[in-house]
């Protein structure tokens, strides 16, 4: 008898002990009604959504759900319509929630798009996207499960075995040879290109486990850092722009253009050309559009709701304006054959919403050309164009307005007809993580209405997405793209409003199926304007240059540039 309760006692300590330990493995989410866009009364959906996304999130025992009711009465406490990340937190905080799930369902024709939010409450860092794409309302119950399934897989790391998600699409499974020519092939000869494409949309990328253990591709002794500056830098480009053999740096803030030359471990400012207050610069890039052998600096700015863009150039003593009021958003991509100036004017429901088109210099002038065959509907600003890997061929690789990374074929199609339910032969991927981000923007008024001269009170925020970059950092002979993710709790739920304060630079490579993460940077402080690859100190080598913001919005701005060298071979 006393041994017995010996060990019901030694059972009933262990279980006290146990207890707190085993409670704070329980993650606890606030369940947020998700918000509708439609031009349907789909209300139902929402609280279907909603009932059937609380329920699986509860099932297997490691997720507590906090109830209806509570989540109603916090949201009423908060008193606003349209809630921002940071009464997301306060909401989180009020409701005593490790993370707040909340998010939107878009319905256009028959295509169901759920989009979702997770925010770690006590992290406060930027939100988990997970999203879902049902062909029609039929579709989202069972794809309820995939989605929830991913929720728990970013809470615990895996997804509970109470998930049964709904069949998957046959499987393209990759041959393990490579063709003599060199372009990699599935299953029965499909091009690589090819075997991305899939029912559902396309495949997503992973770690590349070849560069696991590589070194960290930005090293503090290959680094270098300006001075801090007092402005909040927009834009950044490098090249010969004074014609004396030798890359200077030129960067723009939101009303003046700087030219500086890096000597030794300093910076020195070689010009300073000073605009207006009233000027908003967005954009700077430098080629040699005219062939002349000097880099012109192209300057793209945005003025009293105008696009003017401008163009200097070095005469020998001075630099001088050799175009201005250009209708066009600039951007220089590289190309086979050298620089390639790209214009796209303003369009009138959106802001980039019309094609782009080869800008060239004829008879001492910029004159628009060909147009280019870019999915109508992209923004010339976060696009380029090149073969990375993908058979040989160039695609057209874009950022798209909720800023993930997507290649198209080479089209003048409009994304109406690319992005469409099922899939379409030009849309070749899409990432499923989001990449880029600006706080750089313009304010768009839309006029009042057919035949009306004055301008209507609706005002939208557009971003000015960063480059993307092609380069060969690994010697290899196939080019792997370099992109910015800036990082931000609310950057990219609320149209706008768009803080980063952190960065991270990712090197992504084409496998044959899709593109792998080679590395990624630890994140850095501050979120990367613009930046660039190219020689920065004269030495022959390459670096890694980023125009860094330190502070914006209520802070005083301050801003730096940061350069690395890759040294990866």
């Amino acid at each position: 008898m006393r041994k017995k309760f010996v060990f019901s006692l030694c059972v009933a300590v262990v279980l006290f002990i146990a207890g707190p330990a085993w409670a704070k493995d329980v993650k606890t989410i606030a369940v947020l009604p998700f918000s509708i866009h439609s031009s349907e009364n789909i209300d139902y959906v929402r609280n279907g959504v909603w009932d059937m996304l609380i329920s699986r999130l509860a099932a297997g025992g490691q997720t507590a759900v906090i109830g209806k009711n509570a989540v109603i009465e916090s949201m009423k406490q908060s008193g606003k319509k349209d809630l921002t990340a940071a009464d997301m937190h306060g909401i989180g905080q009020s409701l005593n929630a490790d993370y707040v799930v909340w998010g939107s369902i878009t319905k256009i024709g028959n295509s169901v798009s759920l989009d979702g939010k997770l925010f770690d409450v006590g992290a406060a860092t930027s939100p988990v996207g997970i999203f879902e794409q049902c062909r029609g309302l039929d579709e989202i119950i069972p794809r309820m499960d995939t989605f929830a399934g991913k929720i728990q897989h970013h809470l615990l790391g895996h997804v509970p075995s109470t998930y049964i998600p709904p069949p998957a699409e046959p499987a393209i499974v990759p041959a393990q040879t490579q063709p003599a020519g060199g372009q990699p092939t599935v299953s029965a000869g499909v091009p690589a290109v090819e075997a991305l494409k899939t029912p559902q949309g396309t495949l997503t990328a992973v770690i590349n486990p070849d560069f696991i253990n590589a070194a960290r591709p930005l090293d503090r002794k290959d680094f270098w850092m300006t001075q801090r500056y007092p402005v909040e830098f927009k834009g950044m480009d490098i090249g010969d722009v004074n014609g004396d053999g030798t890359n200077e740096i030129v960067v723009i803030d939101g009303t003046d253009v700087m030219i500086y030359k890096k000597e030794g471990t300093s910076l020195q400012l070689l010009h300073k050309r000073s605009g207006r207050s009233y000027d908003n610069n967005i954009a700077v890039d430098v080629a040699d559009v005219n062939n002349n052998g000097i880099d012109e600096i192209i300057v793209t700015a945005f003025v009293n709701n105008r696009v003017s863009s401008f163009v200097l150039e070095f005469d020998g003593e001075n630099y001088v304006a050799v175009a201005s009021g250009l209708p066009w958003f600039l951007r220089v991509i590289p190309t086979g054959e050298g620089p390639l100036l790209i214009g796209q004017t303003r369009g009138i429901n959106s802001v980039f919403e019309n094609a782009i088109h080869e800008i060239r210099w004829s008879d001492g002038k910029y004159v628009r050309g060909n147009r280019m065959p870019i999915p109508e509907g992209l923004s010339v600003y976060g696009l380029t164009i090149d073969s990375v890997g993908l058979g040989g061929k160039d695609v057209v690789i874009a950022l798209d307005t909720y800023d993930r990374l997507k290649i198209f074929e080479k089209t003048e199609k409009p994304l109406s007809r690319i992005e469409i339910l099922g899939g379409s032969d030009e849309l070749i991927w899409k990432s499923d993580e989001v990449f880029g981000g600006s706080s750089n923007s313009i304010d768009f008024r839309k006029p009042g209405g057919a035949g009306s001269s004055t301008w209507s009170d609706e005002e939208g925020k557009t971003f000015i997405n960063v480059r993307i970059l092609t380069c060969d950092t690994t010697g290899d002979g196939k080019k792997e793209i370099i992109i910015v993710k800036n990082l931000s709790a609310t950057g990219r739920l609320f149209r706008n409003v768009s803080t980063f304060t952190k960065s991270e630079i990712y090197n992504l490579e084409f496998d044959g199926l899709g593109f792998v993460q080679n590395w990624k940077t630890r994140p850095i402080q501050g979120y990367v304007a613009d930046y660039q690859f190219k020689d920065v100190d004269n030495d022959g080598n390459k670096e890694l240059v980023l125009a860094l913001v330190l502070g914006t919005g209520m802070t005083r701005p301050r801003s730096v540039l940061v350069a690395y060298d890759l040294k990866l071979n």
